[in-house]
């Protein structure tokens, strides 16, 4: 599977996450991150290498952990200087901030996992090779490996009996060479052409 395009699914929660990093990178939060992941994109096309992807999905995961850190350890310390009535109007809004944020971060960290680097690499094949979003290979060559094969080229053939070519196909689906689906396919082409 993992040098098949992304399906539809994967492409929407590829797609999701993106549209969670605009979010981010909205509040200015997240450009950091965000250029992790671009930059891990940028050198796994450059490299066709899927290992860059990964470690950029460290890098991030990191730096928004060192966020969360710092917002834990925040509301900490206003939680301990909460004390009296005048503290909590002014120290309560800080910790129910710093609280926001660190779920907000513990989203982010879920998130980049479950939408963008476990869809992407149950497909990591596909992906260093050609765009995330694509549904054809890149190069023509990789399309014999995926049976996208147009089997029936009239100009390029020989003179040829429809009735013997059938004969050839039914002869290789009883083989068990090709499926049912791939004899009806070449079935109805060669009938178009006769």
């Amino acid at each position: 599977m993992s040098n098949q395009p992304l399906n539809s699914s994967d492409q929407s929660k590829i797609l999701i996450f993106g549209l969670l990093m605009l979010l981010s990178i909205g509040f200015l939060v997240g450009v950091i991150p965000a250029l992790f992941l671009a930059f891990g994109i940028f050198m796994m096309k450059k490299n066709e290498d899927f290992s860059y992807l990964t470690t950029a999905v460290r890098s991030f995961s990191g730096y928004v952990s060192l966020i969360l850190a710092g917002c834990i350890i925040f509301a900490a310390y206003c939680a301990t200087t909460i004390n009296a009535e005048d503290s909590w109007h002014h120290r309560g809004f800080d910790f129910i901030v710093s609280l926001v944020c660190s779920g907000i971060c513990i989203a982010y960290l879920f998130f980049v996992r479950l939408l963008f680097i476990y869809p992407l690499s149950d497909h990591s094949e596909w992906v260093e090779i050609n765009v995330i979003f694509a549904t054809k290979p890149k190069n023509p060559s990789d399309a014999v490996a995926l049976g996208e094969v147009d089997i029936i080229k009239g100009e390029k053939l020989k003179q040829y009996s429809v009735a013997d070519e059938l004969i050839k196909w039914a002869k290789l689906k009883e083989d068990g060479h090709i499926s049912e689906e791939e004899f009806n396919e070449a079935r109805k082409k060669l009938l178009k052409r006769a």
